[in-house]
């Protein structure tokens, strides 16, 4: 066992030996690289917490506007969801239209609603002109009673 035991000393001593050399090159070659990014890393932390103490104050005093003006932001967002979700909506509803159109599905469904408009605006036509006859009447009417035409018609 001892002939053993020889044979495997030099091998783990000259592993030994590059694991310590290995470790001593990670070590520089850890500090090389970590070194400036901890400086940078402290710096951008002080950096931060320096614009942090100055903002403060201000962020407190314009507050309220800061809130108005993030509510007005909000509802513009919504306004413009909103827009375009009524603008995909009405869209659809053309096409849907254009393919019932097409299709010849509404044709005569649009023959008696063109039919039923044209006898609706007659009747207001009519309408019109009867409301007009009795306020023309009535006008007269008021203007011959008025006391200033009575005294008019005296003299």
């Amino acid at each position: 066992m001892d002939t053993q035991y020889d044979t495997l000393m030099p091998h783990q001593q000259q592993q030994q030996q590059m694991s310590t050399k290995t470790m001593v090159i990670a070590a520089i070659v850890g500090v090389t690289i970590g070194g400036p990014l901890l400086a940078l890393m402290s710096f951008i932390f002080i950096t931060t917490m320096a614009l942090f103490v100055v903002t403060s104050p201000l962020l407190i005093i314009f507050s309220p506007v800061i809130l108005g003006a993030g509510f007005v932001i909000v509802a513009a967002m919504a306004g413009f969801g909103a827009a375009g979700l009524l603008a995909i909506a009405g869209v659809s509803a053309l096409g849907w239209v254009l393919r019932s159109v097409k299709s010849g599905q509404f044709q005569q469904g649009l023959e008696s609603v063109t039919g039923k408009l044209l006898e609706t605006g007659e009747n207001v036509k009519e309408s019109v002109k009867n409301t007009g006859k009795e306020w023309a009447g009535n006008l007269k009417q008021t203007v011959q009673d008025s006391p200033e035409n009575v005294t008019a018609n005296r003299a």
